[in-house]
Parts: C-alpha cells; structure tokens; sequence
C-alpha cells in the first residue's frame, strides 16, 4: 500500500518514552514508507532531565514495536547535541543524508508542539504536528513522568506501555544492596 510520505523523521529525547512519544511513531508508520527517530542528547544520561542512555532509551522503542509488521520499516538512531540551536536543523538534517546515504532523504518532519517543530521549517515543506493537547489523548510530557517517578507516584505506568514497565521499575527504582 502506497504511503502519503516515502520518509519520515522525528527527534526526540524519549526520557522515557511514553505515549505521546508513541502517538507520534504511530502517526509516522500509518503514513511513511521509512520511518527514523532521532535519540537526541546520547552523551548524556544519569541526570535529572537525561536519567536513561542511549541503548534503554532505544530498547523502550523496540519494546513496543518489535512485535508489529511495521517494525522493519522503523530505524532508531542516536545522536549527539550541539549547542547552537540556529544550526540544530541543518546538523540533523545533514546526518540523516550523510551517514544513511542508502535511505531516501526525509520528506516530511513530525513533532509534538509548534515548538519542536519550528526548528524544520526552512528545511521540509511538510511538517506534522502531533499535539500533546487533544480532548482525546491524555497531556503527558517526559517531565512530567520523570516528576512522577521520583514521587513514587504510580501513575506513571499510565503514560508509559506496559512493554516498558519493567525497564521503568529498573531504572528509577533499584533496591540498593545492604553492605
């Protein structure tokens, strides 16, 4: 079946992933051939607001998908930050053309606010914005699931699949051993 997209591109930080993040996959698999996230900020992990690495952060994605007839048409790619937001779009955009030449160049950018999505506008013609605040889907934001985690608060595991609970409870809530 032909696709509206031949190849869609997101960035995220999926600090954990969670449904929005997932909302936003779904949408890019339902209308691209191709189908990359970007992992940002790989250097990082272990703080506040980066707390997961690369590879948990990519086996929460894997966790959903591996399973769906879409998954081989879904690339999961890390990358480092710069810290020169006016150049942020072209670095990604040229990493995505340079180190994948086998792939089709991106042909439509999909965010979750205006916000993320400012960025692209000089460099795709189509961007979708999959928005956080719809009467139908519950708000969730990474910090907002980081603040529950740390509370202890269990709803958490309502914005977070079920697949990744686990890789959740590991993560955040470790026993530490008695010495």
């Amino acid at each position: 079946m032909q696709k509206k997209y031949k190849h869609g591109l997101c960035i995220m930080r999926a600090q954990p992933f969670h449904i929005g993040h997932e909302r936003i996959v779904d949408n890019m698999l339902n209308d691209c051939e191709l189908v990359t996230v970007i992992l940002g900020s790989i250097q990082e992990h272990g703080t506040q607001r980066n707390p997961l690495n690369y590879t948990t952060r990519k086996k929460m994605i894997q966790n959903v998908y591996r399973n769906s007839s879409d998954y081989a048409r879904l690339k999961i790619i890390g990358l480092f930050d710069i810290n020169n937001p006016g150049e942020w779009a072209n670095y990604v955009y040229d990493f995505i053309v340079d180190s994948f030449p086998e792939l089709s160049k991106p042909d439509v950018y999909y965010a979750g606010s205006e916000y993320d999505a400012h960025w692209f506008k000089r460099i795709f013609k189509n961007i979708i914005i999959v928005e956080r605040v719809n009467t139908d889907f519950p708000f969730v934001t990474g910090n907002m699931v980081r603040d529950m985690l740390s509370f202890g608060d269990e709803r958490w595991k309502n914005f977070i699949n079920s697949e990744n609970h686990k890789i959740i409870e590991d993560n955040f809530f470790k026993k530490k051993a008695i010495v």
